[in-house]
Protein backbone atom coordinates (compact mmCIF):
# COMPACT_ATOMS: atom_id res chain seq x y z
CA UNK A 1 0.00 0.00 0.00
CA UNK A 2 1.31 3.43 -0.96
CA UNK A 3 2.45 5.77 1.79
CA UNK A 4 1.06 9.26 1.21
CA UNK A 5 3.10 12.31 2.24
CA UNK A 6 1.99 15.93 2.04
CA UNK A 7 4.64 18.64 1.87
CA UNK A 8 3.02 21.57 3.61
CA UNK A 9 3.51 24.94 5.24
CA UNK A 10 0.92 27.70 5.32
CA UNK A 11 3.77 30.13 4.63
CA UNK A 12 4.68 30.70 1.00
CA UNK A 13 8.18 30.76 -0.43
CA UNK A 14 9.58 27.95 1.72
CA UNK A 15 10.42 25.67 -1.22
CA UNK A 16 7.60 23.13 -0.91
CA UNK A 17 7.45 22.39 -4.63
CA UNK A 18 11.20 22.11 -5.17
CA UNK A 19 11.57 19.88 -2.10
CA UNK A 20 8.74 17.59 -3.18
CA UNK A 21 10.06 17.26 -6.74
CA UNK A 22 13.62 16.51 -5.71
CA UNK A 23 12.47 14.17 -2.95
CA UNK A 24 10.42 12.29 -5.54
CA UNK A 25 13.54 11.94 -7.69
CA UNK A 26 15.58 10.68 -4.72
CA UNK A 27 12.94 8.09 -3.80
CA UNK A 28 12.64 6.92 -7.41
CA UNK A 29 16.42 6.55 -7.60
CA UNK A 30 16.10 4.16 -4.65
CA UNK A 31 14.09 2.04 -7.08
CA UNK A 32 10.76 3.17 -5.61
CA UNK A 33 7.57 3.88 -7.54
CA UNK A 34 6.49 7.45 -6.81
CA UNK A 35 3.37 9.39 -7.77
CA UNK A 36 3.37 13.18 -7.40
CA UNK A 37 -0.01 14.94 -7.17
CA UNK A 38 -0.05 18.67 -7.92
CA UNK A 39 -2.83 19.82 -5.58
CA UNK A 40 -1.77 23.47 -5.66
CA UNK A 41 -3.74 25.88 -7.92
CA UNK A 42 -0.45 27.64 -8.69
CA UNK A 43 0.62 24.46 -10.55
CA UNK A 44 4.32 25.11 -9.96
CA UNK A 45 5.11 21.40 -9.67
CA UNK A 46 3.50 20.69 -13.04
CA UNK A 47 5.34 23.55 -14.72
CA UNK A 48 8.69 22.61 -13.16
CA UNK A 49 8.59 18.90 -13.89
CA UNK A 50 6.63 18.78 -17.17
CA UNK A 51 7.51 22.15 -18.71
CA UNK A 52 5.42 25.29 -19.13
CA UNK A 53 4.55 24.77 -22.79
CA UNK A 54 3.78 21.09 -22.29
CA UNK A 55 1.62 21.87 -19.27
CA UNK A 56 -0.26 24.58 -21.18
CA UNK A 57 -1.20 21.95 -23.77
CA UNK A 58 -2.64 19.73 -21.04
CA UNK A 59 -4.96 22.55 -19.97
CA UNK A 60 -6.51 22.80 -23.44
CA UNK A 61 -9.94 21.26 -24.00
CA UNK A 62 -11.44 19.61 -27.07
CA UNK A 63 -14.00 16.93 -27.91
CA UNK A 64 -11.66 14.17 -26.82
CA UNK A 65 -10.58 15.99 -23.65
CA UNK A 66 -13.56 18.10 -22.49
CA UNK A 67 -11.84 18.92 -19.18
CA UNK A 68 -8.25 18.87 -20.42
CA UNK A 69 -5.71 16.31 -19.25
CA UNK A 70 -5.12 17.55 -15.72
CA UNK A 71 -6.48 16.72 -12.29
CA UNK A 72 -9.66 18.52 -13.32
CA UNK A 73 -10.53 15.73 -15.79
CA UNK A 74 -10.85 13.33 -12.85
CA UNK A 75 -12.17 15.65 -10.16
CA UNK A 76 -14.88 17.68 -11.92
CA UNK A 77 -17.08 14.71 -12.95
CA UNK A 78 -16.66 13.31 -9.44
CA UNK A 79 -17.87 16.49 -7.80
CA UNK A 80 -20.67 17.17 -10.30
CA UNK A 81 -21.96 13.67 -10.94
CA UNK A 82 -20.36 11.51 -8.23
CA UNK A 83 -18.59 9.53 -10.94
CA UNK A 84 -14.88 9.29 -11.60
CA UNK A 85 -13.61 11.09 -14.66
CA UNK A 86 -10.55 10.07 -16.63
CA UNK A 87 -7.26 10.18 -14.81
CA UNK A 88 -4.17 11.34 -16.69
CA UNK A 89 -0.73 10.47 -15.36
CA UNK A 90 2.46 11.70 -17.04
CA UNK A 91 6.20 11.28 -16.76
CA UNK A 92 8.31 14.34 -15.94
CA UNK A 93 10.36 15.75 -18.80
CA UNK A 94 13.52 14.47 -17.11
CA UNK A 95 13.06 10.85 -16.02
CA UNK A 96 15.04 9.24 -13.22
CA UNK A 97 17.73 6.63 -13.77
CA UNK A 98 15.84 4.06 -11.71
CA UNK A 99 12.40 3.42 -10.27
CA UNK A 100 9.27 5.17 -11.47
CA UNK A 101 8.31 8.84 -11.14
CA UNK A 102 4.92 10.07 -12.38
CA UNK A 103 2.78 13.16 -11.91
CA UNK A 104 -0.91 13.99 -11.94
CA UNK A 105 -0.81 17.56 -13.29
CA UNK A 106 -2.53 20.33 -11.38
CA UNK A 107 -5.00 22.84 -12.73
CA UNK A 108 -5.80 26.47 -11.96
CA UNK A 109 -9.40 25.21 -11.57
CA UNK A 110 -8.39 23.84 -8.17
CA UNK A 111 -9.22 27.30 -6.78
CA UNK A 112 -12.83 26.68 -7.78
CA UNK A 113 -12.71 23.15 -6.39
CA UNK A 114 -11.51 24.54 -3.07
CA UNK A 115 -14.56 26.82 -2.94
CA UNK A 116 -16.89 23.90 -3.71
CA UNK A 117 -15.69 21.89 -0.72
CA UNK A 118 -17.36 22.84 2.55
CA UNK A 119 -16.09 21.87 5.98
CA UNK A 120 -19.44 22.19 7.71
CA UNK A 121 -21.74 20.39 5.28
CA UNK A 122 -19.16 17.89 3.98
CA UNK A 123 -16.92 17.07 6.94
CA UNK A 124 -18.56 17.98 10.25
CA UNK A 125 -21.97 16.68 9.20
CA UNK A 126 -20.38 13.48 7.91
CA UNK A 127 -22.45 13.61 4.73
CA UNK A 128 -19.66 14.54 2.32
CA UNK A 129 -16.48 12.95 3.66
CA UNK A 130 -15.68 11.38 0.31
CA UNK A 131 -15.62 14.82 -1.30
CA UNK A 132 -12.48 15.40 0.78
CA UNK A 133 -10.95 12.07 -0.29
CA UNK A 134 -9.88 13.15 -3.78
CA UNK A 135 -6.10 12.53 -3.34
CA UNK A 136 -6.77 8.98 -2.09
CA UNK A 137 -9.22 8.34 -4.93
CA UNK A 138 -6.64 9.62 -7.42
CA UNK A 139 -4.02 7.25 -6.02
CA UNK A 140 -6.41 4.30 -6.28
CA UNK A 141 -7.40 5.22 -9.84
CA UNK A 142 -3.76 5.70 -10.91
CA UNK A 143 -2.77 2.30 -9.61
CA UNK A 144 -5.74 0.56 -11.23
CA UNK A 145 -5.63 2.45 -14.55
CA UNK A 146 -1.89 2.20 -15.13
CA UNK A 147 -1.28 -1.06 -13.25
CA UNK A 148 1.38 0.45 -11.00
CA UNK A 149 1.64 -0.29 -7.30
CA UNK A 150 3.10 2.97 -6.01
CA UNK A 151 5.33 2.96 -2.95
CA UNK A 152 4.93 6.68 -2.24
CA UNK A 153 2.47 9.42 -3.12
CA UNK A 154 3.72 13.01 -2.66
CA UNK A 155 1.18 15.85 -2.55
CA UNK A 156 2.14 19.46 -3.27
CA UNK A 157 -0.10 21.98 -1.52
CA UNK A 158 -0.87 25.71 -1.53
CA UNK A 159 0.42 27.91 1.30
CA UNK A 160 -2.84 28.18 3.24
CA UNK A 161 -5.23 26.30 5.51
CA UNK A 162 -7.94 26.02 2.86
CA UNK A 163 -10.04 22.96 2.03
CA UNK A 164 -7.42 21.61 -0.39
CA UNK A 165 -4.96 21.40 2.48
CA UNK A 166 -7.55 19.72 4.69
CA UNK A 167 -8.35 17.23 1.96
CA UNK A 168 -4.70 16.31 1.41
CA UNK A 169 -3.93 16.02 5.12
CA UNK A 170 -6.97 13.82 5.70
CA UNK A 171 -5.61 11.53 2.97
CA UNK A 172 -2.00 11.59 4.18
CA UNK A 173 -0.06 9.20 6.36
CA UNK A 174 2.59 11.84 7.07
CA UNK A 175 3.32 15.50 6.40
CA UNK A 176 6.65 17.30 6.11
CA UNK A 177 7.03 20.99 6.98
CA UNK A 178 9.65 23.01 5.04
CA UNK A 179 10.89 26.18 6.75
CA UNK A 180 13.19 28.99 5.67
CA UNK A 181 15.43 31.18 7.86
CA UNK A 182 13.05 34.04 8.61
CA UNK A 183 10.83 35.28 11.42
CA UNK A 184 7.57 34.07 9.92
CA UNK A 185 8.61 30.41 9.68
CA UNK A 186 8.60 30.05 13.46
CA UNK A 187 5.24 31.77 13.65
CA UNK A 188 3.70 29.57 10.95
CA UNK A 189 4.95 26.41 12.62
CA UNK A 190 2.91 27.49 15.63
CA UNK A 191 -0.14 28.03 13.44
CA UNK A 192 0.08 24.45 12.19
CA UNK A 193 0.11 23.35 15.82
CA UNK A 194 -3.05 25.39 16.38
CA UNK A 195 -4.94 24.35 13.26
CA UNK A 196 -4.24 20.64 12.79
CA UNK A 197 -5.98 19.54 16.03
CA UNK A 198 -9.05 21.50 14.86
CA UNK A 199 -8.90 19.72 11.50
CA UNK A 200 -8.81 16.38 13.28
CA UNK A 201 -11.68 17.25 15.63
CA UNK A 202 -13.85 18.18 12.65
CA UNK A 203 -12.96 14.93 10.89
CA UNK A 204 -13.60 12.77 13.94
CA UNK A 205 -16.97 14.41 14.51
CA UNK A 206 -18.02 13.81 10.92
CA UNK A 207 -16.55 10.31 10.81
CA UNK A 208 -18.52 9.21 13.86
CA UNK A 209 -21.73 10.50 12.32
CA UNK A 210 -20.98 8.84 9.00
CA UNK A 211 -20.08 5.47 10.55
CA UNK A 212 -23.34 5.35 12.45
CA UNK A 213 -25.02 4.78 9.08
CA UNK A 214 -22.06 3.11 7.34
CA UNK A 215 -20.35 0.96 9.99
CA UNK A 216 -18.73 -1.37 7.45
CA UNK A 217 -16.82 1.35 5.58
CA UNK A 218 -13.23 0.34 6.35
CA UNK A 219 -11.71 2.99 4.11
CA UNK A 220 -13.06 6.00 6.01
CA UNK A 221 -11.92 4.41 9.28
CA UNK A 222 -8.31 4.58 8.06
CA UNK A 223 -8.35 8.22 6.90
CA UNK A 224 -7.88 11.47 8.79
CA UNK A 225 -4.73 10.50 10.71
CA UNK A 226 -1.86 12.63 9.34
CA UNK A 227 1.34 12.27 11.35
CA UNK A 228 4.08 14.87 11.66
CA UNK A 229 7.01 13.38 9.78
CA UNK A 230 9.55 16.12 10.52
CA UNK A 231 10.59 19.53 9.29
CA UNK A 232 13.12 20.65 6.67
CA UNK A 233 15.45 23.65 6.96
CA UNK A 234 15.62 25.15 3.48
CA UNK A 235 17.36 28.06 1.78
CA UNK A 236 19.98 28.96 4.37
CA UNK A 237 23.42 30.41 3.64
CA UNK A 238 26.75 29.08 4.87
CA UNK A 239 30.24 30.41 5.42
CA UNK A 240 33.41 28.32 5.30
CA UNK A 241 35.98 28.75 8.06
CA UNK A 242 39.17 26.65 8.02
CA UNK A 243 37.52 24.38 5.49
CA UNK A 244 34.41 23.79 7.61
CA UNK A 245 31.01 25.14 6.53
CA UNK A 246 28.52 26.50 9.02
CA UNK A 247 25.30 28.49 8.85
CA UNK A 248 25.74 32.25 8.85
CA UNK A 249 24.85 33.98 12.11
CA UNK A 250 21.34 35.18 11.26
CA UNK A 251 20.34 31.90 9.65
CA UNK A 252 21.71 29.93 12.59
CA UNK A 253 19.59 32.05 14.92
CA UNK A 254 16.48 31.41 12.83
CA UNK A 255 17.31 27.71 12.78
CA UNK A 256 17.27 27.63 16.57
CA UNK A 257 14.06 29.66 16.69
CA UNK A 258 12.30 27.21 14.36
CA UNK A 259 13.56 24.21 16.37
CA UNK A 260 12.12 25.80 19.52
CA UNK A 261 8.81 26.48 17.78
CA UNK A 262 8.62 22.90 16.48
CA UNK A 263 9.19 21.63 20.02
CA UNK A 264 7.06 24.10 21.97
CA UNK A 265 4.23 24.92 19.55
CA UNK A 266 3.92 22.04 17.10
CA UNK A 267 4.96 18.78 18.78
CA UNK A 268 3.59 19.84 22.14
CA UNK A 269 0.22 20.59 20.53
CA UNK A 270 0.05 17.48 18.36
CA UNK A 271 0.82 15.05 21.19
CA UNK A 272 -2.49 16.13 22.75
CA UNK A 273 -4.43 14.61 19.84
CA UNK A 274 -6.00 11.56 21.46
CA UNK A 275 -7.51 9.82 18.42
CA UNK A 276 -4.13 8.57 17.16
CA UNK A 277 -0.39 9.14 17.64
CA UNK A 278 0.16 12.31 15.62
CA UNK A 279 3.87 12.52 16.50
CA UNK A 280 5.74 9.25 15.87
CA UNK A 281 8.43 8.26 18.34
CA UNK A 282 11.21 8.80 15.77
CA UNK A 283 10.34 12.50 15.29
CA UNK A 284 12.17 15.21 17.24
CA UNK A 285 12.61 18.96 16.85
CA UNK A 286 15.76 18.39 14.77
CA UNK A 287 15.48 19.12 11.04
CA UNK A 288 15.27 15.90 9.03
CA UNK A 289 17.03 17.61 6.10
CA UNK A 290 19.05 20.79 5.56
CA UNK A 291 18.85 22.21 2.04
CA UNK A 292 21.37 24.99 1.48
CA UNK A 293 20.44 28.01 -0.67
CA UNK A 294 21.08 27.11 -4.31
CA UNK A 295 21.02 30.73 -5.52
CA UNK A 296 20.79 30.83 -9.35
CA UNK A 297 20.72 27.04 -9.61
CA UNK A 298 17.21 26.77 -8.15
CA UNK A 299 15.44 28.81 -10.87
CA UNK A 300 17.73 27.21 -13.46
CA UNK A 301 16.46 23.80 -12.40
CA UNK A 302 12.86 24.89 -12.87
CA UNK A 303 13.44 26.65 -16.18
CA UNK A 304 15.18 23.61 -17.64
CA UNK A 305 12.75 21.14 -15.98
CA UNK A 306 15.72 19.23 -14.58
CA UNK A 307 15.91 18.24 -10.90
CA UNK A 308 19.02 19.13 -8.93
CA UNK A 309 20.43 15.59 -9.11
CA UNK A 310 20.83 15.89 -12.89
CA UNK A 311 21.26 19.64 -13.35
CA UNK A 312 25.06 19.53 -13.61
CA UNK A 313 24.76 17.32 -16.70
CA UNK A 314 23.61 20.35 -18.71
CA UNK A 315 24.66 23.96 -19.11
CA UNK A 316 23.50 27.04 -17.21
CA UNK A 317 20.42 28.60 -18.81
CA UNK A 318 22.14 31.87 -19.60
CA UNK A 319 24.69 29.95 -21.67
CA UNK A 320 22.47 27.39 -23.39
CA UNK A 321 23.00 29.07 -26.76
CA UNK A 322 26.78 29.13 -26.51
CA UNK A 323 29.74 27.88 -24.59
CA UNK A 324 29.88 27.69 -20.86
CA UNK A 325 29.45 25.27 -18.02
CA UNK A 326 28.80 25.16 -14.32
CA UNK A 327 31.61 26.28 -12.03
CA UNK A 328 33.23 23.59 -9.90
CA UNK A 329 31.87 25.06 -6.66
CA UNK A 330 28.35 25.04 -8.15
CA UNK A 331 28.67 21.39 -9.13
CA UNK A 332 29.91 20.57 -5.63
CA UNK A 333 26.91 22.34 -4.11
CA UNK A 334 24.52 20.46 -6.42
CA UNK A 335 26.10 17.18 -5.37
CA UNK A 336 25.84 18.10 -1.69
CA UNK A 337 22.17 19.04 -2.05
CA UNK A 338 21.46 15.88 -4.04
CA UNK A 339 23.09 13.87 -1.25
CA UNK A 340 20.88 15.65 1.28
CA UNK A 341 17.77 14.65 -0.66
CA UNK A 342 19.06 11.09 -0.77
CA UNK A 343 19.46 11.20 3.01
CA UNK A 344 15.91 12.51 3.37
CA UNK A 345 14.62 9.72 1.12
CA UNK A 346 16.44 7.11 3.23
CA UNK A 347 14.96 8.64 6.39
CA UNK A 348 11.48 8.24 4.91
CA UNK A 349 12.03 4.67 3.71
CA UNK A 350 13.44 3.63 7.09
CA UNK A 351 10.80 5.31 9.27
CA UNK A 352 7.52 5.81 7.43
Amino acid sequence: MAITISVFNNKGGVGKTSILWNLGVALADMDKKVLMIDFDPQCNLSIASIGDEEFAELLETDNQHPFGQTIKAFALPYIQQNTHGKLYVFEPKKQTDRGELNIVPGDFWLNTFSDILNVGTDVVSGSGLYRFMLPSLITKAAQETYDIEYDYVLIDLPPSFNTLVRSALYCSDYFLVPCTPDLFSSYCVGLIGDMLPKFIRDWEQGKQRYLESNPSDRFIKTQGEPKFGGWIFNGFDTRATNGLKSEVGADAAHHKSIKDAVDDKLIRSLINITEYQAVPSFVTNQAVAKIEDLNVMAPDSIIQNIPIKYLSQGKPTRKLSGKGSWASNQITLMQNISNEYDTLAKYIVQNY
